[in-house]
């Protein structure tokens, strides 16, 4: 599958620059990074069967810094059980790939992105919720189905714990270790039905990994020392004006 982007300089430049930003808003919030990456990717013209695989290698090599470092936080049962009920919806979400035009994925995008980042907004808000009852499988299973078609597997996982307003370590370890179990499950998926990118895309990757990696240091660094509450909101400002540029200039 060819990759323009890989040899438009401006275009790679402008995608560098994007990956920065959001691994480093990633670091910082512990989940912005795809939600503010894949509307913004989308925005510059870049192809979704691009977009998410990247989205979920970057997304899954970088957690897995913040799982070793925040492995005392972990609530290791619940994030299990979550990756494991993330399995259907992946196989729900890849059905789905076939059956939509990619322009229609993306405009679906936009708005969820938009929607999402009200609801998390106002969940900061109020008090903290007890969580009913198979709330951590439905996430993951969700979290699976938006994965596979647009790499914003954490948006239900979020919302999850932003409604229990988890301490910040805690939120984090458990975003990252469940990133790097369900991204890895769906790239996985996602090979056996040969829908990842050729080899054309891996010079490209290997860019945006090496800029992520860096980019994503620093913001969890920055994270433990500097207000999160104020990043996680400068976060999802940015991921709502992302999600509107998209249904915009969606044809």
């Amino acid at each position: 599958m060819p990759f323009e982007v890989a040899h438009n300089p401006i275009i790679l430049a402008l995608t560098v620059c994007v990956i920065a930003g959001t691994a480093l808003m990633g670091g910082l919030s512990g989940f912005g990074f795809a939600l503010l990456n894949t509307p913004l990717m989308l925005v510059l013209g870049l192809p979704l069967a691009l977009v998410v695989p990247m989205n979920l290698s970057i997304a899954m090599l970088t957690r897995v810094a913040v799982v070793v470092r925040l492995r005392s936080h972990i609530r290791y049962r619940r994030v299990l059980m979550m990756a494991l009920a993330s399995v259907p919806g992946i196989g729900l979400g890849l059905l789905t790939l076939g059956r939509i035009s990619p322009e229609t994925i993306k405009l679906a995008t936009g708005m969820l992105v938009m929607v999402v980042t009200v609801l998390i907004w106002r969940t900061g808000s109020r008090p903290p919720r007890r969580p009913w009852p198979g709330a951590a499988a439905l996430a993951g299973c969700l979290g699976g189905f938006l994965g596979a078609t647009t790499s914003l597997n954490g948006v239900p996982a979020v919302l999850l714990l932003a409604s229990e307003q988890a301490a910040p370590r805690r939120f984090q370890a458990d975003l990252a270790l469940f990133f790097v179990l369900t991204n890895l499950a769906t790239l996985l998926l996602l090979a056996w039905r040969g829908r990842l990118p050729g080899t054309a895309a891996l010079p490209l990757g290997a860019v945006w990994l090496a800029v992520a990696l860096v980019a994503n240091h620093i913001g969890t660094s920055l994270g433990g020392r500097l207000p999160v509450a104020t990043f996680r909101r400068l976060a999802l400002a940015l991921a709502f004006g992302a999600g509107a540029m998209t249904v915009i200039t969606t044809p």
